[in-house]
């Protein structure tokens, strides 16, 4: 067991979250490659909605994602670019991830100084979890959740392709939102064998924040084709 690994399981990580426009889960479900990243798609002429048009890290060869929450912050500024589709997903993605040798770390967002943050290996993790983090002005609180990087908006970023195997779970909205996102697939054709979760503190940046600092987990509700069921 490697030491990312270990610091891992000690703070209860269970999951790594990447979100995207929900239209964009046909390209990623239909393609046997799985979750790209920007340049991979570009690259290959293949269908895509980006979220980061600008991508200041200069890392648009890696998929951004974050740690057991969405980067609630950022979600919501890139929810109101888009005045004509509202419709977002948050993918949950295994772990393992986080111990692979070219995942790469950022303590903020990770267009802070232009990528100047980002790291790597133990280090560059660990970074995420010290005391202060560079651009805020507190301190982790004691009652932080283990699992959950000290800023909301640090960010790590992984290597493409994200094989659809290592997709658990697909977090929405509402429970109307669910329906429709099942919906849109079966109409062109796609099956999504991926349990689905209702939760709206994903999309409530004041909210999913102050959960995080008083160390309490979100909300996720099962969605059962029609019927909700508690986790």
């Amino acid at each position: 067991m490697t030491l990312i690994q270990r610091e891992c399981a000690s703070r209860g990580i269970t999951r790594i979250c990447h979100f995207t426009q929900s239209r964009n889960l046909a390209h990623i479900f239909d393609d046997p490659l799985g979750l790209c990243s920007t340049r991979t798609l570009q690259e290959h002429d293949l269908p895509h909605n980006p979220t980061d048009t600008e991508r200041f890290d200069g890392r648009d060869d890696l998929i951004c994602c974050s740690i057991e929450y969405p980067n609630t912050y950022y979600f919501a500024k890139v929810r109101e670019r888009d005045p004509l589709f509202k419709d977002w997903v948050v993918l949950m993605i295994e772990p393992s991830y986080l111990w692979h040798p070219e995942t790469c770390f950022c303590p903020c967002n990770a267009a802070r100084s232009c990528g100047g943050y980002i790291r790597t290996g133990v280090d560059g993790f660990r970074s995420l979890y010290t005391d202060t983090s560079p651009g805020i002005t507190f301190s982790r609180p004691r009652t932080h959740l283990p699992a959950a990087p000290t800023d909301i908006q640090a960010e790590v970023l992984l290597k493409d392709p994200i094989p659809l195997d290592s997709i658990t779970g697909i977090a929405v909205h509402t429970d109307e939102q669910a329906q429709r996102e099942v919906c849109r697939l079966r109409l062109q054709g796609i099956m999504i064998d991926k349990p689905i979760y209702i939760a709206p503190d994903f999309f409530n940046k004041t909210s999913l924040s102050r959960m995080i600092q008083r160390g309490v987990r979100a909300t996720e509700t099962l969605y059962e084709n029609g019927g909700l069921h508690g986790r």
